[in-house]
């Protein structure tokens, strides 16, 4: 007779709840050699026992549904049978940057199995205004080999994929072998029009104060099961377990902290608000190869400002939401002074070790970032700061924000004054 047991909730936002497993009671003669693989028990992992057992790179091998993950062979003592899939989508795994690495060829697509597909997603979520360097922070941490840098996810149904927009690998969607794997994953066994009906869902439960993720209204929780269905195909494709999405406004990360099963980490982006204001006066013509999807008009120094302080406002309602042990606030500034610091900081929070973090003088090369800053298309990026707005920006301009957005420019240790240091 087996035992059903409950787990119990993994943290203030990524659950697990209502998942059960089954184990073996402790009379199987198996069940010693179970529960030392799944607690982790010193010495489990060599598994010497098992037939064909080769080990795995952590950050990509695993065992699941009964398959050797680095060999592709099945164990041959008969436990886990192999269930076949009807399914010729191949798995792009997203390429190391380290030259010493093997580049890592795709693998082909297969079932996992429930035990695995019922842990949480980590996710990394970078809350922010535009202009403030949030795509570049998504760049560098995906340059980390457990780290899929993904961009911002949430355009991903709204018009990236139906308007074949670019990758930052340089091809379309469409034609990008990771994003056209974890689509076509994505879209198995849902009805026709699933992006719009998506897109709808979208509109209803990712605002700030979106009546469907509040009351819980009929379809937040189909909702809630193809996002997190997305993000799975994600980590299965791309090999690597934890996720970045760089959607930017609070709202979206609200949502995702209400889904169980994922276990959302949040980083708070802030830059000074008369860089962003200057930035945002300057438009953009529509050129779609550079990563324009449309044209960027100006934005008013007014509507900026108000803008600017409530996005800040509920990217900090959002780390209170989530706990103090899964968020983090991060200037631009700081960021572009000391990536490497950055960037430990934040793998940290999500229980990593900081992997050959780039300097400032070393270049970070964009992978497959979606939507986000035009920068995204470069084939390599060097940081520096872009303080130009300090000798650019007209003083009554800057005067004007200073006094509209004094008390949260002082918040964030910004100086009031011209020629101050921060």
């Amino acid at each position: 007779m087996a035992v059903t047991i409950g787990f119990p909730s993994a943290g203030p936002v990524g659950r697990a709840d209502g998942l059960e497993r089954h184990i073996a009671p402790p009379s199987h003669p198996g069940a010693k050699d179970i529960r030392d693989r799944r607690r982790g028990i010193k010495g489990s992992r060599t598994y010497p026992n098992l037939p064909g057992y080769q080990p795995c790179d952590p950050l990509i091998g695993h065992l699941s549904d009964g398959i050797n993950a680095c060999t592709g062979a099945p164990p041959e003592d008969g436990r886990g049978a192999l269930r076949e899939k009807d399914d010729s989508v191949t798995d792009a795994i997203l390429p190391r940057r380290n030259a010493d690495e093997t580049t890592m060829a795709p693998r082909e697509s297969r079932t996992s199995s429930p035990a695995a597909d019922q842990g949480a997603i980590k996710l990394i979520y970078v809350a922010g205004y535009g202009r403030s360097g949030t795509t570049l922070l998504d760049i560098a941490l995906g340059e980390h080999p457990a780290i899929m840098g993904a961009g911002e996810v949430a355009t991903l149904a709204r018009h990236v994929w139906d308007n074949g927009e670019y990758c930052a690998c340089g091809a379309r969607v469409h034609d990008c072998p990771a994003w056209k794997a974890i689509v076509t994953r994505w879209m198995q066994g849902e009805p026709d029009g699933f992006l719009a009906g998506y897109r709808r869902a979208q509109a209803l439960t990712e605002g700030l104060l979106a009546p469907g993720r509040l009351l819980r209204l009929p379809g937040w929780r189909s909702h809630a099961r193809r996002t997190l269905k997305l993000l799975r195909g994600m980590t299965l494709v791309s090999g690597r377990p934890i996720l970045v999405d760089s959607s930017k406004l609070p709202g979206r990360a609200f949502a995702l902290a209400a889904m169980p099963g994922i276990d959302l980490h949040v980083v708070h982006v802030v830059r000074d608000g008369r860089g962003v204001a200057w930035s945002l006066l300057k438009g953009h013509r529509r050129s779609v190869e550079k990563g324009v999807q449309r044209e960027l008009r100006p934005k008013p120094l007014l509507y900026t400002a108000l803008r600017w302080s409530m996005v800040n406002l509920a990217a900090e309602w959002l780390c209170r939401r989530v706990g103090p042990d899964r968020s983090i606030r991060v200037r631009y500034e700081d960021f572009i002074d000391d990536p490497r610091g950055t960037i430990g900081r934040i793998v940290a929070l999500v229980g990593e070790r900081p992997h050959d973090a780039a300097t400032g003088a070393v270049p970070f090369e964009p992978q497959h970032q979606v939507a986000g800053s035009r920068h995204r298309m470069q084939k390599s990026i060097v940081l520096r700061s872009d303080d130009k707005w300090k000798r650019e920006m007209p003083g009554w301009k800057r005067w004007i924000f200073t006094a509209m957005c004094a008390p949260m420019l002082h918040r964030y240790d910004y100086p009031l004054r011209s020629g101050d240091v921060a």
